[in-house]
């Protein structure tokens, strides 16, 4: 393992303190509809010498330094407050809420009333329930993990949509999903890589999709690249799906304008000719 950056903990910590860190947001679209249905917020850091940061960047050093919950909270109140400015945007077409997913690391989910923290942060925003969405990784859920089922009870009863991040990594049973209160499962890129030119990667991604299904969860792929992979994906079901064939990170700004305005997908029936295949935004 690496040595960690030490000399970046005083400037990760002015830089909560001076706002900055900033989140760019990766829109999610519906694969049958080609709608932009929400976003996922991604964590960065504008280092006046560096420049713009990665979380691989400084997480591990913020982890070390004691910061990840402090880093953490930063991050779910401005998803708030972000929620919040996307209140006059016109409504879906199915009137379905527009989500917004952030990552949260499983030791935050340990900490001493983290639920009650999270409750009073969707009440005091008035946010709709379900809007605010709080991915968990498998490896939190797995592992001899401390993450109870009842601790994710309590986010939903709270308004908290739940999702499974970098699901496959960890090879959990797909049975288990019927017992939590997931309303998606965000499928590793890694499988993704091999749908639409691999008859065993379709097979694999079609049994999660069947799978998943079964207990009424969303299936959304992540990292999806190139056009095969995503009508293959839309061909076998998959629900959602986000990466650079649609968009990459965008600023708030012109995420709410995706948000408005955006589709950036035509359905597997429609999709651009393989001669034309390039990175399709939705604006």
């Amino acid at each position: 393992m690496p040595a960690l950056d030490l000399d970046l903990v005083p400037a990760l910590e002015r830089a909560l303190d001076d706002e900055a860190l900033v989140l760019h947001f990766q829109p999610e679209v519906d694969l049958a509809s080609g709608a932009v249905v929400g976003m996922e917020a991604l964590l960065r850091w504008q280092h006046p010498q560096r420049g713009l940061l990665w979380p691989a960047d400084f997480l591990a050093v913020a982890d070390g330094a004691g910061l990840l919950p402090r880093l953490g909270w930063w991050v779910l109140e401005r998803c708030a407050a972000e929620l919040e400015s996307w209140r006059p945007l016109p409504p879906t077409v199915d009137g379905a809420p527009r989500q917004l997913w952030v990552n949260v690391a499983g030791s935050q989910l340990l900490e001493a009333g983290f639920v009650e923290r999270v409750a009073g942060l969707v009440h005091d925003c008035a946010l709709p329930p379900g809007v605010l969405g709080i991915e968990v990784t498998e490896e939190a859920l797995t592992m001899g993990s401390r993450v109870a089922p009842a601790m994710l009870d309590a986010l939903k009863e709270a308004g908290v949509a739940l999702a499974i991040d970098d699901f496959g990594t960890w090879y959990s049973s797909l049975g288990t999903l019927g017992e939590l209160p997931i309303e998606a499962v965000k499928l590793d890129h890694s499988f993704v890589r091999g749908v639409g030119s691999d008859l065993e990667g379709d097979s694999i991604v079609s049994s999660v999709i069947e799978l998943a299904h079964a207990h009424g969860v969303r299936v959304v792929a992540e990292g999806v690249e190139s056009w095969s992979e995503g009508a293959r994906l839309c061909e076998l079901g998959c629900d959602h799906a986000l990466g650079y064939l649609f968009s990459g990170p965008q600023r708030a700004e012109q995420a709410r304008l995706m948000l408005a305005h955006g589709t950036g997908w035509q359905g597997a029936t429609r999709v651009p000719r393989p001669r034309d295949r390039r990175t399709l935004h939705p604006l």
